[in-house]
Order: structure tokens, then sequence, then C-alpha cells
């Protein structure tokens, strides 16, 4: 493995500056101390010190800098290149990396819920499980509305909810359960439930072909997180913060082939296979990006705008290994309302979504990407 070379700053250097085009290396700090901050997130400071990564997810992406890095103790940091991740054979490194990954999207999702959520539905209260498995059943995923039923018998034997929960069950058909293929890959039909945000999974799940949507119930309505196209690795690990908006219910939205392991596993493959390191990193750090620009968007003040960085983070998740011109995006209008928590109506969302360029919604107010290059290149002219 490369040697890395060390680099040094003096208290008030400035390191990454917010909104700075990125360079293609990263920082892991061997001595010293930094405070990150930003402008979309003013109250936001984060402190870095000894063992702690910085300017890697913006190394990644290509993504201008979010925040500015400043020195408030003398540091001296480790210079590692981005070509050179895939290269790292330290295990060790490796998984730092890799649970530098979780908690960074872990710490960006929890503040994006923290900012939409006016109404979570409380997943340890009773009374609110119902209201969970009813709003799935209302948008047509009766085999979440049947889990989480299930889910609550299991969880609350005895208990007078229970009897609402099997009332409810009647009314639900549970999808098929998945096909096995061959060792851990699996056909799984659309409308299984994967997970349920009741009853989490520590499974990681590969997208080998198809749509999983994820979701979770905020402000009494279905919010989707995101919808992982093909090539996608969905990690389920129990989120450490324990805060309950990052817990969620996975959806399959097509017929999809899915490859289903465990953590052990995970390492193991990234460990020995460089394609798939390569992926597994793009992937993380675009899971990571689009958070931090769904905060941005709530932020911004101008609808056409606020809705013009929220579909260029969905179309960053979309075409990460699909570089077709067109794209058909799987989200309603609806679902840019509730991922906004905006009360617009439906025809003032179009009015406004019209006015972005190469964007069209179609009859069903679909919406289609006709370039997306072009539509990349107009989101600049208009954010930066």
């Amino acid at each position: 493995m490369e040697q890395y070379n060390k680099v040094k700053f003096k208290k008030s250097d400035i390191i990454f500056k917010d909104g700075e085009e990125p360079e293609k290396y990263f920082y892991i700090i061997v001595k010293g101390k930094v405070a990150a901050y930003n402008k979309f997130y003013e109250t936001h400071i984060n402190y870095y010190k000894e063992g702690d990564i910085i300017g890697l997810i913006s190394a990644i992406t290509g993504e201008p800098y979010y925040s500015t890095v400043e020195v408030i103790e003398d540091v001296e940091l480790l210079h590692i290149k981005v070509e050179n991740l895939t290269k790292i054979d330290n295990y060790n490194l490796i998984d730092k990396i890799s649970n530098y990954f979780s908690y960074i999207l872990e710490s960006w999702l929890s503040k994006y819920y923290t900012m939409i959520t006016k109404n979570k539905v409380d997943l340890y209260n009773k009374e609110d499980i119902l209201t969970m498995a009813n709003i799935y059943n209302d948008n047509n995923f009766s085999d979440a509305a049947y889990k989480i039923c299930s889910s609550c018998i299991r969880l609350f034997e005895d208990d007078s909810h229970i009897n609402s929960a099997k009332k409810l069950m009647l009314h639900t058909k549970p999808a098929d359960k998945p096909q096995k293929i061959r060792e851990n890959i699996y056909k799984v039909k659309k409308g299984y439930c994967i997970y349920s945000e009741l009853e989490p999974s520590s499974n990681i799940y590969i997208i080998k072909s198809g749509k999983i949507g994820i979701y979770s119930i905020v402000n009494s309505k279905q919010t989707v997180r995101l919808i992982y196209p093909s090539g996608y690795i969905i990690n389920c690990y129990r989120p450490v913060l324990e805060y309950k908006a990052l817990f969620t219910t996975a959806i399959v939205l097509e017929d999809s082939i899915i490859e289903v392991l465990q953590k052990e596993n995970l390492m193991n493959i990234i460990n020995t296979d460089t394609e798939f390191k390569a992926n597994y990193i793009k992937i993380t750090a675009t899971k990571i990006n689009s958070a931090i620009l769904k905060i941005k968007a709530i932020n911004t003040k101008e609808l056409n705008i606020k809705l013009m960085i929220l579909i260029y983070s969905i179309l960053k998740i979309e075409t990460l290994f699909n570089k077709t011109k067109y794209v058909n995006l799987p989200y309603k209008i609806e679902d840019l309302k509730n991922m906004l928590n905006i009360e617009y109506s439906n025809k003032e969302i179009c009015t406004a979504l019209n006015k972005i360029k190469y964007l069209e919604l179609d009859s069903f107010n679909a919406i289609r990407i006709s370039n997306f290059q072009s539509y990349f290149e107009e989101y600049k002219k208009y954010t930066v």
C-alpha cells in the first residue's frame, strides 16, 4: 500500500472552503483539531480531532465542498488521493472509512428529518402503529401494512390494540415470499415489504435488477427517503443514533432480483473485490450527498429552485450507474411535497416544475428529464 504524505496547517488556516470545487484527495487527522461549518445549516458546527476524516464526500462525488473547514488547533494530516481508496488493503482503515460513512449519513439524515418533522408517528406508542399501517395500506402497500400489524401482535401480546391489528390484517393481502434463485439471491415480487420501521433488518441488500423504495411515516404522510435503482446497496444496520425517523420501511417497487448478505459478508467482499469496493464507496457518498442536498432544498426560498435542487439530488442517485440520456423519475408530485414538507397545491408544484429546463410532465404528471447532463448544467447556473 502507498505510504501517504503528511501535511501541516496552522491555527486559523482554511483547509476546505464551502462552495469551492473539490480536490481529488481527502485527509485523516493525525494530530490537532478542526471545525467545519456551512451557510445552509448555520447552527451546525462539527469538530474533528485525531483519527477523524475530512473532505472525503466531496472528493468522491465531485460536488462542491458543503462545509468550510478551519483549523482551531495546529494540525497534522494524512493526505490520501481518492484514486487510492480502492487500493487500501488495511482492514482497519477500510472499516474506519465504512463506519465514517455510516455516521455521516445518519447525522445528515437526522438533521433532515428534524427539519421536516412536525408529527413523526411514534413507533413505540401502540396507538400509532395502526395509524402507520393504515397509511401504507391506503397507499397500496398492503404487504407493509400486513407486516406492521403482524409485528404489533408479536410485540404487544395481550394488549387491546392487537384486536385492531388483527382486523386490519383481514383486509390486507401479504405478498408472495421471495423465491430463492441461488445462494443469497432471490427473485422478489413487486409490493413485497423487505422490512418495516417497527422491526428493522440487519442485512445488506444488493439490487441486481429492479427498484426498492425506502419510506417512513412523517407528519402522518408516507414520505420517500429514496428510491434505489439497480446496482445500489442498501445497508440496514440499526441506526447508532437511535433517532426514530431513521427507521424506515423498504418496499419492492417492481419485480426485482436481490442479493441478501450479512455485514461480515459485505466487509469480506469489500476487502477482496476492487470493483465492488469502488461501487460501494461511490454509492455511500452519493447517499450522503443526497441528504445534504435535501437540506439545501428545504432552506431555499424560491419554489422552482427548491424543486430543482431536490430533483438534482434524485438524478444523482438515478444516473450513478445508468447514463441513459432520458430519465423517467419514479417519484410522484405528492412525493416531492412530502420530502420537502411543503403545502403547495399540485397545480402550483406543476407550474413551478414547468419552469425548469429539461424537465417534462406527461398527462399523468409523471416527471421526465429529457437530458440529465443538460439539467446538471442548468442546475449549476442557479445554485452556484
